[in-house]
């Protein structure tokens, strides 16, 4: 009966032990911070049992010894039981979300996943497109060709991005102006950014501002007068002022632009220039990849006018020409042999405009220049009438 006894009084306290948090360094009460084995409540160095800094042993009570049980038990059954302790107690520590109760009703998921990333052409119902023109009543709609490369494609093509470069003076501007008129007076809506200079000056100090440009090449590539003009052109063109003086950034400009593009449905646009929307230029190629695949979503026709440096090179360099739809690249070309002048119909030594198209990704383009010459009413760029026979340009289907 004695035997029995001491057993059952061992059990009682071996399950009186305090129990153990997962993790916990062995000797560590959950009730208490930190404190070494050989340092438990009540008891001070030196205590029967006990050496001044030594630790206790596992399994020792101070006031009952060795537990006989917990000498014998596996460490796992040991590890089992302080789980199930600290269950009975209510546990300690972060409690797993899984386990808490619901909080309410779950939301809706409206993230579209991986699989918005992932095209499948095979469920398409039309793959197969012709390219198409957005006429603009000038020498570029006769530089990219038809399928067949047999005939000009009679416009820019349509849904693309182009990027217009070339030196100062030579009529960029002015072919863009005619450009936006002449497609605002179908109907279409269309936008002028304007980076370069102001657009118009209320207070009349006498400068032929570029409204003032834009309404007299305008109404001469129309043929409209003023009254006719303001109904049929201007109701139809919106002007994006994105000057530097103005702290613009090219996030301004992408939210501006965004928002007359959705607003007024824009169909075509001129940004003049590109290099002046980032005046830092460091990123001009980034922009207009990010520029062009938003056009692409919209379809909107959009035509970048471009700075050339000294050297010739587009400002923005080969990325900027890897990254455009469209380049169309106007140059000075000096007649250096008198075979050269005379094939050309120039003097010896003079200088020429040449403009070609170094790439087109949606068509066949013309694989020689074209010497152009300025029209007289205004000012934007033509076919020369000495553009050589040899070099002839093919007429639109």
């Amino acid at each position: 009966m004695a035997t029995k006894k001491k057993a059952d009084v061992d059990v009682v306290a071996a399950a009186a032990a305090p129990a153990m948090m997962p993790g916990m360094p062995m000797g560590m009460n959950p009730m208490m911070g930190q404190m070494p084995m050989g340092q438990m409540p009540g008891m001070q160095p030196g205590m029967q049992g006990m050496m001044p800094g030594q630790g206790m042993p596992m399994g020792m009570n101070p006031q009952m010894g060795i537990n006989p049980m917990m000498q014998q038990m596996n460490p796992m059954m040991m590890m089992m039981q302080m789980m199930q302790g600290m269950q009975g107690m209510g546990g300690y520590g972060p409690t797993d979300p899984a386990a808490m109760p619901f909080g309410g009703q779950a939301k809706v998921d409206t993230d579209p996943g991986l699989e918005a990333a992932i095209v499948r052409p095979s469920r398409f119902e039309k793959r197969i497109k012709t390219q198409e023109a957005l006429p603009l009543g000038n020498v570029l709609d006769l530089l990219c060709l038809s399928d067949d490369g047999k005939h000009a494609l009679g416009g820019v093509p349509r849904g693309c991005t182009a990027v217009f470069v070339g030196p100062p003076g030579k009529g960029k501007t002015r072919t863009a102006l005619a450009s936006l008129a002449r497609v605002a007076a179908t109907g279409k809506k269309v936008a002028f950014v304007v980076a370069e200079e102001g657009f118009h000056n209320e207070d009349d100090h006498g400068r032929d501002d570029l409204c003032s440009r834009l309404c007299k090449v305008g109404m001469a590539a129309t043929g409209l007068d003023e009254a006719n003009f303001e109904k049929k052109v201007l109701e139809n063109l919106f002007v994006l002022e994105a000057q530097y003086h103005k702290h613009n950034t090219w996030d301004d400009f992408v939210a501006k632009y965004r928002y007359l593009v959705e607003k007024e449905e824009i169909e075509f646009v001129v940004i003049d220039s590109l290099n002046m929307v980032d005046p830092t230029k460091k990123g001009t190629a980034d922009n207009l990849s990010a520029l062009k695949t938003y056009n692409h979503e919209k379809g909107i026709t959009c035509i970048c006018i471009g700075q050339i440096k000294d050297t010739g090179e587009p400002v923005g360099g080969e990325a900027l020409q890897h990254t455009a739809d469209v380049v169309f690249l106007l140059e000075e070309m000096g007649l250096g042999s008198k075979e050269v002048a005379e094939f050309w119909g120039g003097k010896y030594r003079d200088k020429i405009s040449i403009l070609n198209v170094v790439k087109s990704v949606t068509t066949p383009t013309l694989q020689h220049p074209v010497r152009v010459d300025r029209a007289t009413t205004t000012g934007e760029l033509t076919v020369h009438a000495l553009q050589p026979k040899e070099y002839a340009i093919p007429s639109v289907k």
